[in-house]
């Protein structure tokens, strides 16, 4: 593991919820097709992974859609065959897997790093397998405050999970112990809890939105780093 984490604001579309239009994994990180050319080169530096441009049912919320790890990659069925061709061209070996479920927003369902993932409850028990073949994962089903919305409510990476502070006692604890990594509570653009809309994050590096504070970039530095 590198011994800095670099941490960067960025803003795309006028927006600092950088977490619905980008996924990464620590080779690639997805932008959306019409990114300005600076926000390719703040994520390229920052993250230290080739940026590569995307749609998803011809749509920029990348970061909403998709669930990306270092072993594969699962798309919702909403997504054409010429996009998926088109990411498996640059992608390499990575496994790619369309998940049929009639829930698309795939990224706000589960939480996961490259060892476990933590499924929400709504997806369909025999989905469960895919997930955890492609990404080479551990699969578990449990929700987070008893929502569906793992994947919106907190962020990991191999080296920590920055959860909201909406999440209980239990779920901490939990949390600490099905990744087995250290768990801390913090926010994103000046107090959202909903940390996943304005933080993508890999073992390198994390992109904030730019209104996230200094101390919300401690937090973060110092969970995910």
């Amino acid at each position: 593991m590198p011994r800095s984490y670099d941490i960067a604001q960025a803003r795309i579309y006028g927006s600092a919820s950088v977490g619905v239009y980008l996924v990464a994994n620590d080779e690639y990180v997805l932008i959306p097709k019409d990114s300005p050319d600076k926000v390719e080169k703040v994520v390229e530096e920052v993250l230290k992974a080739k940026a590569i441009r995307a749609t998803v049912a011809n749509s920029p919320l990348l970061g909403v859609f998709i669930v990306m790890n270092n072993h594969g990659l699962l798309l919702p069925s909403v997504v054409r065959e010429d996009e998926v061709e088109a990411i498996r061209r640059v992608l390499g070996d990575l496994n790619i897997g369309i998940i049929p479920t009639k829930y698309t927003a795939l990224a706000n369902l589960i939480l996961y790093n490259n060892r476990r993932a933590l499924a929400s409850s709504i997806i369909e028990r025999e989905y469960l397998k895919m997930i955890g073949d492609v990404m080479g994962v551990e699969v578990e089903v449990k929700d987070l405050r008893g929502l569906y919305v793992n994947g919106a409510l907190a962020v990991a990476n191999d080296n920590g999970v920055l959860a909201s502070p909406e999440l209980g006692d239990e779920d901490i604890e939990f949390l600490k112990s099905f990744f087995n990594i250290k768990v801390n509570v913090g926010t994103v653009n000046r107090g959202i809890s909903i940390v996943r809309s304005g933080l993508v994050a890999n073992n390198k590096g994390a992109i904030v939105g730019e209104l996230t504070t200094g101390f919300e970039m401690m937090r973060i530095t110092e969970t995910l780093g």
